[in-house]
């Protein structure tokens, strides 16, 4: 009985990501550049996942102009998630956690 749950349960969550997936194509094109070119760099970091500094080091901008658009990703669009962190290092020399950033449709 417990195994028809699971399945059931998988086969729902399968689903759910495939919706989500099939509305992001749907809404890709009109979201704004800078947060589409964000998303694109998130998508192609695969499940290794790439760290907002990552990100800006990529795209040559300034950390403040990735971190909103992060945020808008991941709280309005709900596309990715924070699982874990990468200690990297910081203009100092200290090194502090950042936050690895991973697509949703890559769990």
């Amino acid at each position: 009985m417990q195994r028809l749950i699971d399945e059931d349960y998988e086969a729902d969550v399968k689903q759910g990501i495939a919706n989500r997936n099939a509305t992001f194509m749907m809404i890709q094109p009109e979201l704004p550049e800078k947060r589409q070119k964000v998303y694109n760099i998130i998508l192609s970091k695969g499940k290794k996942g790439v760290t907002r500094k990552e990100i800006a080091s990529a795209l040559g901008w300034p950390i403040n102009c990735v971190t909103g658009r992060v945020t808008e990703l991941r709280d309005k669009h709900n596309l990715i998630v924070e699982p874990d962190s990468r200690l990297t290092p910081c203009y100092d020399g200290r090194v502090y956690p950042n936050g690895v950033l991973i697509a949703k449709c890559y769990l």
